[in-house]
């Protein structure tokens, strides 16, 4: 099982196993901060009872150092690690209210017969468990599962219709039958000796107080946490760089980064050339020109379709975000040179940065002055004679209900007529927009409820389950500065959404910011981010690939007639290329692991 995680881990290795051969650790470890063996891992105390394995990093673990060393604790090394092992030891389970960081982490306190998972606030670091034939296991990976054949190879069904209209499964279920994903925010507790799961959060998305700060008050506040996360995020005893996309959010990191590094920075940007907004370079160079970094910039001219066996090897727990690709390949480059990147993952969640967080204010609007009989005609009518594609139909789908089934439909791959269609079974399953549904009603305002849901589900499952899995797969480390959690405590308490989106303005906050640091003539109006130009990659070749894998005549998951259907709409000009990416890696990803339903 800790073989299989050899990408993540490819410094040291370690095995563990208590007493009475009742538990198992493995770790691979990636080593980062201090790398002497003080911090190896499974780490164990054996007159404490205890005994951990850890993934992630702990960014105030120098404070917490300093208040177990009052209280009587002796370090070996300096790791974060060896901190929260003892402070675990220290404060039980009140240590997850104390560290911040991205983490899963397993910790076995054998005086109390228990095993403690838990993951960080955001899902920054995964971690699936599943219980069968009277074992408990766990990975940061499912291949690990199924490497200590943990797991059955079954196809999660409610599972999948969440992946053809999402392009990712909403925790805790996965892609894989009787595979859990521990939800952010969660922990897990489970009887060494009965085996029985007891769940809970440790941390919920807090509400918005009712005390408003000015906008002047808020911005300030803002670059002051933005710099202090910057700086702890920096904190590594190996080279570190910057993914910079030249959009507005690494470039504010890339700002932070120089005016708090005590030497120039390194800054890294994947390019496309020839393939004109896609190629990001003169806006990345722009931002690296003016803090002073040391720039890097990696053009890739041409991939072949052989990229996506290594990928959908690597996302057992499938997703279909395409920029999986230039990330991965950004990673493997730079991966040669540092080996922990800053990203800009989490602005757009929570400031506002997606057209559709004001779209679903305006659909408020409009379910003002439209009657509901009206609404619903327009919906039926793009549901079943507008083709997959075309330009705000699934605006036009979300109009027949309330506002969350509207937010329900944004950037829907599939909807349920077509997923029924596409799997053969002629049945109506609307689970998947329901569950966004149920997420989405928890909270009130239409701005408020958009963003509410994309920090649930679409960061969490989708892009940084994407950013870990491509670049651990090259061994990288990417940190998240924008997700550190005083700036997500202040953007959901301090900052109401009206702060954020206003009218056609969005990430007010973060523009009033970019307005004084960045260089004159830095566009913060433009939606950059580590993409691929797919429309242009979905030619010659390529398209002939996806062709051959979804047509094969071993490929029954899938209607070809839909395919069909699907591949000639996109060589008529209409916008499918990510659903037919979505529908390859399904196939590739069936054929790669042996699934069945």
């Amino acid at each position: 099982m800790a073989d299989a995680l050899v990408h993540r881990g490819p410094d040291e290795s370690g095995v563990w196993v208590n007493a009475v051969g009742r538990v198992v650790f493995g770790h691979r470890r990636l080593s980062i901060i201090d790398l002497s063996d003080a911090a190896s891992q499974p780490m164990v105390d054996s007159d404490a009872g205890l005994a951990m394995v850890f993934n992630g990093e702990i960014y105030n673990f120098k404070d917490l150092h300093r208040e177990l060393v009052v209280a009587g604790y002796r370090f070996k090394g300096h790791s974060d690690t060896e901190v929260l092992f003892r402070g675990y030891q220290h404060w039980g389970e009140g240590i997850l209210h104390r560290i911040t960081g991205m983490f899963a982490f397993a910790i076995l306190d054998e005086k109390q017969n228990k095993l403690l998972l838990a993951r960080d606030r955001c899902g920054q670091k995964p971690l699936y468990y599943c219980r069968r034939n009277g074992e408990f296991a766990f990975a940061s990976e499912i291949k690990a599962l199924f490497a200590g054949d943990a797991a059955d190879r079954k196809l999660n069904e409610q599972a999948l219709q969440e992946y053809l209209a999402y392009g990712y499964t909403i925790g805790p279920e996965s892609l894989v039958k009787d595979v859990y994903k521990l939800l952010p925010g969660e922990c897990l507790t489970v009887d060494v000796a009965t085996l029985e799961i007891e769940s809970q959060r440790f941390w919920r998305v807090p509400q918005c107080e009712t005390r408003v700060i000015s906008l002047e008050e808020a911005e300030k506040q803002l670059e002051a946490l933005l710099r202090q996360a910057v700086r702890t995020h920096l904190v590594a005893d190996v080279p570190v760089g910057i993914l910079l996309s030249g959009g507005l959010d690494s470039s504010l990191v890339t700002a932070c980064a120089a005016s708090v590094a005590d030497k120039p920075v390194k800054t890294y940007t994947v390019t496309f050339p020839g393939h004109g907004k896609y190629d990001e370079s003169g806006a990345a160079r722009l931002i690296a020109n003016h803090f002073g970094t040391e720039h890097t910039e990696i053009a890739v001219d041409e991939v072949g379709p052989e990229i996506l066996g290594t990928l959908v090897r690597q996302f057992d727990d499938l997703i279909a975000d395409h920029a999986m690709v230039p990330v991965y390949l950004l990673a493997r480059q730079i991966r040669k040179e540092i080996k922990v990147a800053l990203g800009g993952d989490g602005g757009d969640e929570l400031f506002g940065g997606y057209p559709h967080t004001g779209w679903v204010n305006r659909q408020a609007d409009l379910r003002q002055v439209i009657p509901r009989g009206i609404r619903r005609g327009f919906s039926k009518f793009a549901e079943r004679h507008l083709p997959l594609g075309f330009r705000g139909r699934n605006h036009l789908v979300g109009l027949a209900g309330d506002l969350p089934w509207a937010i329900a439909q944004v950037n829907l791959y599939f909807d349920a007529l077509t997923r029924s269609r596409l799997l053969g079974n002629g049945m109506l399953n609307t689970a998947p927009e329901m569950r966004k549904v149920e997420l989405t009603k928890v909270r009130s305002g239409a701005k408020e409820q958009a963003l509410y849901a994309d920090f649930l589900t679409t960061l969490p499952e989708g892009y940084l389950a994407k950013v870990d899995r491509a670049s651990m797969l090259a061994s990288l480390e990417v940190r998240a500065p924008w997700l550190d959690d005083a700036i997500v405590d202040f953007a959901w308490r301090r900052i109401p959404a009206s702060m954020k989106v206003r009218g056609r303005q969005r990430k007010i906050l973060p523009r009033r910011l970019a307005a004084r640091l960045l260089p004159a003539g830095a566009n913060t109006n433009v939606k950059r981010g580590l993409t691929m130009p797919l429309a242009n990659w979905f030619r010659g070749e390529r398209l002939r690939f996806m062709e051959e894998v979804l047509l094969d005549s071993s490929q029954r998951l899938l209607s070809h007639a839909v395919i069909r259907n699907l591949l000639s709409l996109q060589r008529r000009g209409y916008s499918n290329q990510n659903r037919i990416f979505s529908l390859a890696l399904l196939v590739l990803w069936c054929r790669e692991y042996g699934l069945c339903v």
